[in-house]
Parts: structure tokens; C-alpha cells; sequence
């Protein structure tokens, strides 16, 4: 097994065996929304996590994580689009059955940043271009773009500690700290 299918391995294991730790152990989400709902947490933060380390590693090996990075982002558009209700996501909902402002601006935020996902991938691919650079800086703001969806839709629930099931930090919160790390390290590359 070469270097990167071990790595994409190690990052989805890793926010799997969280997703199920703080989901299914701690908070008591039935194991019959395993295969959607908590590998769904699993798909999307390995997915994040793979497209901001692409441009930071060395460019032999950017294009194969990137790839994957983005598949599994469009796995996760999926497997969100099959859960999106209010019996999932009530919190997403006001009382009058319409999606929150927060909702609307969280989804909002991701369906660019996953448009201009695609504009980058479809660029990439065309020119072989393994810098990925369509425009200056669209990774960053694929990344900010990433941290506001993500925020939105869970900003809420970060400081209630107390509430935290297992003690476990939200996967929104810790999506957002990856955001913000991903983004240092591009500012500290250039």
C-alpha cells in the first residue's frame, strides 16, 4: 500500500473512530445511522483535511490527495443531501418549518465553496497544473468559504462544554480549528 492510501486511511480512521466515540458511544445515536449520518462526519472533515494538506505537500504527490480530498467532499454533498431534514438536523430549522438564517447562510457558503471545488478540479485536470491555481488565492477562499459553512452551522454549541457528550469537542468545531490551521500553514508557506 503506497504512502497516500495509507494516509487517506490513518485521517478517515481517525475522524471515524471520533464520529463513532462521541455519536454512537457518548451521545447515543443508534448504530442504524452509521452508515450515513456518522460516516457522513468521517467522509467530510477527511475530505477537508485532504484538500488543505494537498497544496502543503510535495507536488509528486498533491494531485492523488487533492483527487480523493475532493471525492470525498462530493461523497459528502451526497450523503448530506439524502439526511437533509428536519428529524436529522432540527436545530438547522425554525418553528415556522423554514431553514434558520444561519442554515440558509451555512449552505449557502458551502455550495460556492463546492462550485468553485469543481472550477478548480475541472482547471487542474484540464492544464495539468499542479499548483491549482485558477485564480490567486481560490484555495484560501475555498478554505474561508469551507469555515463559514462549517461555523454557521455549528458555532451554537462550542462553548457549551457542559453539553458536550463525552466531554468530546464538537466535529464542527474541531472542522473549523482544521480550517484554521490549514490556513496558517498556507500563510506561513508563502
Amino acid at each position: 500500500m503506497n504512502r497516500d492510501r495509507k494516509l487517506v486511511l490513518l485521517i478517515f480512521a481517525l475522524t471515524f473512530g471520533y464520529s463513532l466515540l462521541r455519536y454512537v458511544v457518548f451521545k447515543g445515536v443508534s448504530v442504524e445511522q452509521i452508515p450515513i449520518y456518522i460516516i457522513n462526519k468521517a467522509v467530510s472533515w477527511t475530505g477537508l483535511i485532504l484538500l488543505g494538506l494537498a497544496p502543503l505537500i510535495h507536488v509528486d504527490r498533491r494531485r492523488a490527495i487533492g483527487q480523493t480530498g475532493f471525492l470525498l467532499v462530493m461523497l459528502h454533498v451526497i450523503m448530506s443531501l439524502m439526511i437533509f431534514n428536519p428529524v436529522y438536523f432540527a436545530k438547522f430549522y425554525n418553528e415556522t418549518g423554514y431553514l434558520s438564517w444561519q442554515a440558509e447562510a451555512s449552505m449557502l457558503a458551502g455550495v460556492v465553496a463546492t462550485v468553485l471545488l469543481f472550477k478548480l478540479f475541472v482547471h487542474v485536470g484540464d492544464n495539468n497544473n499542479h499548483n491549482g491555481s485558477l485564480i490567486p488565492g481560490l484555495g484560501r477562499i475555498i478554505l474561508i468559504l469551507t469555515g463559514a459553512h462549517i461555523g454557521l452551522m455549528g458555532y451554537r454549541g462550542w462553548l457549551d462544554v457542559v453539553h458536550w457528550p463525552g466531554h468530546l469537542p464538537p466535529i464542527t468545531l474541531l472542522s473549523f480549528l482544521t480550517v484554521i490551521v490549514l490556513l496558517g500553514l498556507r500563510q506561513l508557506r508563502r
